[in-house]
């Protein structure tokens, strides 16, 4: 399991969920910084929203719910040339795991948001 269609495969086949291309996000770690990178187009958090955060032994599937904050755009640092959300949620287990640390970002905590956690073999 690399690639984003190979994850949302797995899952789908393990899950009753429904995951698909456009209601999901995908991350590999950064190579130059340890963090998943996601550029979120403002109107996917409208609806519920997936993200998977690929490592290189485990896939951590993060299920954003409708409506999981207030108001989006004051929690996620907003990129107004693509319309999107910038997000850089660290890998470093060591400063802030799973926190958007994205410079004018507010720190936003996803660990309570995990769905899933799927091991690789």
């Amino acid at each position: 399991m690399k690639t984003k269609k190979e994850i949302i495969n797995f899952i789908n086949s393990k899950t009753n969920n429904n995951l698909y291309n456009s209601n999901t996000g995908f991350s590999n770690i950064n190579k130059s910084k340890e963090v998943w990178w996601f550029n979120i187009p403002r109107d996917k958090l409208n609806k519920d929203f997936h993200l998977l955060l690929n490592s290189e032994n485990k896939v951590i599937w993060i299920e954003l719910k409708k409506g999981f904050v207030i108001n989006p755009n004051t929690t996620f640092k907003v990129r107004e040339d693509k319309n999107a959300f910038d997000l850089e949620i660290s890998s470093d287990h060591n400063f802030k795991y799973l926190q958007d640390i994205k410079s004018g970002g507010t720190n936003f905590n996803f660990k309570e948001f995990i769905h899933d956690i799927f091991q690789k073999q």
